[in-house]
C-alpha cells in the first residue's frame, strides 16, 4: 500500500521550489499538510464522493456543506501528492489509489485513514515522551467510547489485506479444533484460519470495547458460530483450552519483557502439547543494520505504550523460557517490516 508522499516525489511534482528548501525543512513543512489533508478528505466525505465520480471543489463543498476555499486547498495538496488527479476544474481519485479509497473495493482502507486523525493528537506528546518518558495510553477508554469503532474497524481493514497469507503461514496441525486469539480484536485472523480449517473454532480474548466491535464484524461476516469473543484482560481472564493453536498478534510491542513472559506462560498453559503459538509483530532491526521504515512504527509503538519493539532473538528466548520449542521466523511479502514467529508447546 502506498499512500504516503516521499520528499523526492514532491520535488518531482512541485518543481523548483523544493530544490531551494533544505530537505529537513521540506519534510517538516510538507509531510504534515499531506497527512492531515488525506485524513480530513476521508473524514469529511470528499474521497467518498470522488469515488463515485469526478467533481469540482465547489461541487464537493456544496454537497458536503464545506467551505469552498478550504476544500479546494485540501484537494490541491492531495493532487500534488498523487492521491488525486485534476482534469479541468474536476478532481478525481488517481487510478492507482482507487483500490484503497473506493468503498466498493475489497482492499478499501478508508476507515483506517479516518482513524489516523487520532494519531495527530498523540504525536503532539512526542516531546513529553523524550523529555519525561510520558507515553500515550490507547486502551484505557470506556467500552462505549466511539474511539473503539474507529480503531477496530480500521485495523480490520488492514488485516483483511494479509489474513489469508498469514493463516497459511500459521500452519495449524491437521484436525485442529480450537484456536486461541489473544487481543484479536476484529477477529479477522481467526476467521481466516477457520475458513482454512474445517471444524476449527476460535476464541478471541480482548477488552470489552474492542470485543464489542469485533463481535459485530464477525457477525457481518457470518462466522459467529465459529468465532466468539470473550471480554477481559488477557492477564486476568480465563483463556480456556486446551487449545490446538494460539495467536499473539500485534500486542507484544505494548508490553514489557516481564509482561511478555507472563503472557507466553499463560498461553502455554492454555495450549495442548505440540500446539503452535504464533507471534506476529514488528521486530527490531538486526544489529549493525541501518534503520529503515520500521523506525517510524517503532517510535509510534513507544509513544503509544511506553514499551518497545524487540528482536526476534529476544522473543524466541522468552518463548523457550515459557515452555515452547522449535522457534522459526518467517517474513511475509504482504507485511513488510513484520515477522511471524512460530513455536511449539513442549510435550
Amino acid at each position: 500500500m502506498r499512500l504516503g508522499i516521499r520528499y523526492d516525489d514532491l520535488k518531482e511534482r512541485v518543481g523548483g521550489m523544493l530544490n531551494l528548501i533544505p530537505e529537513p525543512l521540506g519534510l517538516s513543512m510538507f509531510a504534515m499538510p499531506a497527512a492531515r489533508s488525506l485524513q480530513i478528505a476521508q473524514r469529511t466525505g470528499m474521497l467518498r464522493e470522488l469515488a463515485v465520480g469526478p467533481a469540482s471543489a465547489a461541487e464537493l463543498a456544496s454537497r458536503l456543506d464545506l467551505r469552498e476555499q478550504g476544500t479546494e486547498r485540501v484537494l490541491e495538496v492531495l493532487t500534488a501528492g498523487g492521491v488525486l488527479k485534476l482534469k479541468g476544474e474536476h478532481f478525481e481519485i488517481a487510478p492507482r489509489q482507487r483500490k484503497w479509497l473506493d468503498p466498493d473495493s475489497p482492499t478499501y482502507v478508508g476507515d483506517f485513514l479516518a482513524d489516523n486523525v487520532h494519531y495527530w493528537e498523540w504525536w503532539q506528546d512526542l516531546e513529553a515522551l523524550v523529555t519525561e518518558g510520558r507515553s500515550v495510553e490507547l486502551h484505557d477508554k470506556p467500552p462505549e467510547d466511539p474511539y473503539w469503532r474507529s480503531y477496530i474497524t480500521g485495523q480490520y481493514q488492514l488485516a483483511e489485506l494479509s489474513s489469508d497469507a498469514v493463516a497459511k503461514a500459521v500452519r495449524l496441525p491437521d484436525g485442529s479444533r480450537s484456536l486461541l486469539d489473544v487481543a484479536g480484536a476484529h477477529g479477522e485472523f481467526s476467521m481466516a484460519l477457520c475458513r482454512r480449517h474445517d471444524g476449527l473454532s476460535a476464541t478471541v480474548v480482548d477488552l470489552p470495547g474492542s470485543a464489542r466491535i469485533g463481535r459485530e464484524i464477525v457477525a457481518a461476516a457470518g462466522m459467529s458460530d465459529r468465532v466468539r469473543h470473550v471480554e477481559g484482560d488477557m492477564f486476568m481472564t480465563d483463556l480456556g483450552g486446551p487449545h490446538d493453536g494460539a495467536l499473539v498478534f500485534n500486542i507484544i510491542h505494548h508490553l514489557s519483557p516481564e509482561q511478555i513472559g507472563e503472557l507466553f506462560t499463560r498461553v502455554g498453559a492454555a495450549s495442548r502439547p505440540g500446539a503452535p503459538v504464533c507471534v506476529l509483530d514488528l521486530y527490531d532491526r538486526p544489529a549493525g543494520r541501518s534503520p529503515d521504515n520500521g523506525a517510524y512504527m517503532g517510535l509510534f509503538f513507544h509513544l503509544t505504550s511506553g514499551a518497545d519493539t524487540y528482536s526476534t532473538e529476544q522473543v524466541s528466548d522468552w518463548l523457550r523460557d515459557s515452555g515452547f520449542d522449535r522457534v522459526t521466523v518467517r517474513r511475509l511479502a504482504q507485511l513488510p517490516g513484520l515477522a511471524l514467529l512460530r513455536a511449539v508447546r513442549r510435550g
